[in-house]
């Protein structure tokens, strides 16, 4: 890659008060906030007798301390940005993990075995599609305004809810 590319380059551009290390503080400081009310509510929880929302609570308040934990390392310059890394992670996992898609859902033998619900079978032809098809079958003795005329009075016969 070229250092001409504008993405390599520093930005041009920069805000007072807005280092990445001031966002990376201020996202850390809005993790520990939601991990103090996630503390309360599990403590809340747990005075009301509602055990397994506060267990659930205190797993979250736990991950939610880390995570700022990792924001604040990320801002004194100790590790990479936390949401990076964790993209890296997945990505690394994903590669690892990777299963090639197949199109065998089911066997052959299951197959042959199956059979359609009711629902999904396409219904029998009605009137008009049997009407249809016998005067495709006379075409040459039939000109297309006649079907077109036949093809309008059967739908008129049918109606518009349906059968008649």
């Amino acid at each position: 890659m070229s250092d001409d590319n504008p993405q390599n380059q520093p930005p041009v551009y920069s805000f007072q008060g807005n280092s990445p290390a001031d966002e990376l503080l201020e996202i850390a400081r809005i993790h520990h906030k939601e991990a103090k009310e996630l503390l309360e509510h599990s403590q809340q929880a747990k005075a009301e007798g509602r055990e397994e929302e506060a267990k659930l609570l205190m797993d979250l308040w736990v991950a939610r301390e880390e995570r700022a934990v990792e924001f604040e390392r990320a801002a004194r310059g100790e590790g990479g940005d936390p949401v990076v890394n964790e993209i890296l992670d997945w990505q690394e996992d994903i590669c690892e993990t990777y299963t090639p898609p197949s199109l065998e859902f089911f066997t052959e033998e299951e197959l042959a075995n199956s059979k359609l619900p009711d629902d999904l079978n396409p219904p029998p032809p009605g009137r008009i599609d049997r009407s249809l098809t016998w005067l495709l079958s006379k075409k040459e003795q039939c000109t297309r305004r006649l079907l077109l005329a036949v093809y309008s009075f059967l739908k008129y016969i049918e109606g518009p809810g349906g059968k008649r």
